[in-house]
């Protein structure tokens, strides 16, 4: 037989707590919006795009007999004309951001 041994014996645990590393998001300035002219450019393109089609559909609603097409092509104006309005909207914006830029 093995001899114990007398006496309170406690088990040593060592506890390691295991550092974080926080590393601190820079804080970056908060970038202006800017004009380009290619964002000019693209907004120009899609609202003389929107323009024609609201056109279109508007000359078609204004020709067809049936009321299932006068339907169809006054609501499809509508929404197209909406459309437009919005890059408007959105061009008049990129052309005042670039004259407050100057």
């Amino acid at each position: 037989m093995a001899k114990r041994k007398r006496g309170a014996v406690k088990n040593k645990t060592v506890r390691r707590t295991a550092k974080r590393r926080v590393s601190r998001a820079r804080i970056q300035p908060k970038r202006l919006i800017r004009s380009s002219q290619r964002k000019i450019g693209i907004a120009v393109k899609n609202l003389i795009l929107f323009v024609i089609l609201t056109t279109a559909s508007y000359l078609l609603y204004t020709n067809s007999k049936t009321i299932l097409y006068q339907n169809l092509f006054f609501l499809l104006s509508m929404i197209l004309g909406f459309v437009a309005v919005a890059f408007l909207v959105a061009l008049v914006t990129l052309l005042f951001l670039k004259a407050m830029g100057k």
